[in-house]
């Protein structure tokens, strides 16, 4: 392989299957870039720094039970403030009236600060990653399984959620990651399956054994987790199951459920529980086969066959195309991931393999549009700059459309260019180019050698040439970040 060939696939490796290449990244991965980004492919030793720190799943979720009982939610309390009309404005300082007014300020003072050490964290750790690869697949399965603090209640879980149920299994195996995620209590609350009851089950028969604030949460089957599991976490929609395999999903996984902060066991909150006098007894038939066992276990037993499931592979496979190669996914390599996935039994190390295997995602020419925080990240990766704190990481993130762990729906940030390419999201990132070079570029910095430094082969002749063509540092460092090169992956 020619300097040039290896030089290109370097970059490549960096900023498509990446974060960005850095100031040395690509001369060090040049020797052999398929090899770096495989050896990536390892689960953790360790959690980095930053995240580790953040609350654990159990403080999380009674920091929340606790943030409700002071506004007169719960055991204690009388009704339920309508909390979830919490708005992005609202969370980042706005105003409403009255009650609502003083819920939200409340929700501010107290969620605000550690949602934006959240994710100043999430940044931090790309930033500064040397397993980008590994960063990238995190994110893309966390927005897989999204769970969004566009609903107020997930605001403290949404960032441990994709720590602790996403984060361990990226390189083990997607069954694990599908069970970790439907048993953590912030997918069990962000599609209320904690409050799912089934018709025949002992609660609906004998509501009256329930507190008054559990009988007007727990009304009945919910279908909403059954529903996002067969659509967007396995299947996919397209993938051949029917209304009566959702709502007989919905019954298999009836009490489902996690421990509050005032559980009667006094066990610790937050851990996933079972409760028996929820689930839907009997025999229930998922995709033509029916499931006899008991219990959990009858849940169990189906999230497994639905990992397993062609379709599930192909749904997958897709995704993973269509997010590391191109929009429109090239089906040789939607098929070559599927049939790793299908051989591997779900191995998520081996199917992430395939797309490095994939000739396709090796195509000199970019073809995914940075996302916003990709911008970011892949920005200060390259200049070692902005410092930003969490709070200002937030506004910025905001203003450019993406707040981390604030997807507008459970199917996730969208991972196709036509959701960020119009005109205001294009005229807010030069806008921020530009006001960003002017603050960083002196006399003595050189945008070029920045450019090759972080493109490689793939910086192109006219963005060379405007960038020569510019009238001092600063304005050619902002049409090195502007470039449609630097932009795409």
């Amino acid at each position: 392989m020619g300097v040039h060939v290896s030089l290109v696939h370097a970059a490549i490796a960096a900023n498509r299957f990446g974060l960005g290449a850095r100031n040395q990244d690509l001369k060090a991965i040049a020797g052999d870039p398929r090899g770096w980004l495989k050896a990536q492919l390892r689960p953790e030793t360790s959690l980095p720094g930053p995240l580790a720190a953040l609350p654990s799943t159990e403080d999380a979720t009674t920091a929340f039970a606790k943030w409700l009982s002071s506004i007169g939610v719960g055991p204690s309390g009388e009704g339920t403030p309508r909390i979830n009309s919490i708005t992005p404005g609202a969370a980042m300082g706005g105003t409403g009236g009255g009650n609502k007014q003083g819920i939200e300020q409340s929700y501010v003072k107290t969620f605000g600060p550690g949602y934006a050490t959240a994710v100043s964290a999430r940044i931090g750790v790309g930033e500064t990653s040397e397993r980008p690869f590994f960063e990238r697949l995190v994110r893309f399965w966390g927005n897989h399984f999204t769970v969004s603090a566009a609903k107020a209640s997930a605001i403290v879980l949404a960032p441990v959620f994709e720590r602790d149920a996403i984060r361990a299994h990226v390189c083990g195996k997607f069954a694990d990651m599908l069970r970790a995620s439907c048993r953590h209590p912030a997918m069990l609350l962000y599609l209320d399956n904690y409050i799912s009851i089934g018709p025949n089950s002992y609660l609906a028969k004998n509501p009256g054994v329930l507190p008054e604030y559990l009988r007007n949460l727990m009304k009945g089957l919910n279908e909403n987790l059954a529903r996002e599991v067969l659509e967007l976490h396995t299947m996919g929609v397209r993938g051949g199951y029917t209304q009566a395999d959702v709502t007989s999903l919905a019954k298999i996984i009836t009490g489902w459920g996690y421990l509050g902060a005032n559980n009667q066991a006094n066990d610790t909150p937050g851990k996933f529980r079972f409760l028996g006098a929820a689930h839907e007894p009997g025999t229930h038939t998922l995709l033509g086969k029916a499931y006899v066992q008991q219990g959990e276990a009858q849940g169990e037993a189906a999230l497994r066959d639905l990992a397993a499931h062609p379709a599930t592979a192909e749904h997958l496979a897709t995704k993973l195309a269509r997010h590391f190669i191109a929009d429109n996914p090239p089906p040789a390599a939607v098929a070559a991931i599927a049939r790793a996935y299908r051989g591997s039994d779900g191995d998520l190390a081996a199917t992430a393999a395939a797309i490095v295997d994939a000739p396709e995602a090796w195509a000199p020419q970019p073809r995914k549009f940075k996302a916003p925080e990709e911008l970011l990240i892949s920005t200060i990766r390259a200049l070692g700059a902005p410092k930003l704190d969490g709070q200002k990481l937030v506004a910025l993130l905001d203003r450019m459309g993406q707040r981390p762990y604030w997807a507008p729906a459970p199917d996730g940030w969208p991972d196709a260019e036509d959701h960020w390419i119009s005109a205001d999201a294009i005229w807010k990132r030069l806008e921020w180019a530009d006001a960003l070079s002017k603050g960083l570029a002196a006399a003595n910095l050189d945008p070029m050698e920045i450019a090759a430094r972080v493109l490689g082969p793939q910086l192109s002749a006219n963005t060379q040439t405007a960038i020569a063509g510019a009238e001092n540092p600063a304005q050619g460092l902002a049409i090195f970040l502007a470039s449609p090169e630097f932009q795409r992956r």
